[in-house]
């Protein structure tokens, strides 16, 4: 199977290593940045919400095997590869 890139919209920069991220918010309505592409290695599906803006869901095991296998798009959250991501952690 191929796999395609997917791009999320409304990318900004992060505040620390200047690279593109799009922000959305977490089940428990927490915000969360994410990497703006696409991932084999991804764990969270994102969704339009209503009225604007993103819902990340975090996919495991069996479910995330299937989104993948179905060529759902999955997303990473920023902090897997911001080299300053201990900076903003617990605030």
């Amino acid at each position: 199977m191929t796999t395609t890139e997917h791009h999320l919209p409304g990318t900004t920069r992060c505040a620390s290593c200047r690279a593109e991220i799009v922000w959305a918010t977490t089940t428990k309505d927490k915000p969360i940045p994410l990497e703006p592409a696409s991932t084999p290695h991804g764990n969270l599906a994102v969704y339009p919400l209503d009225g604007g803006g993103l819902r990340a869901v975090v996919v495991q095991g069996p479910r995330r095997d299937a989104m993948r296998a179905c060529g759902q798009p999955l997303y990473l959250p920023h902090w897997t590869s911001c080299p300053h991501a201990d900076q903003w952690r617990n605030r």
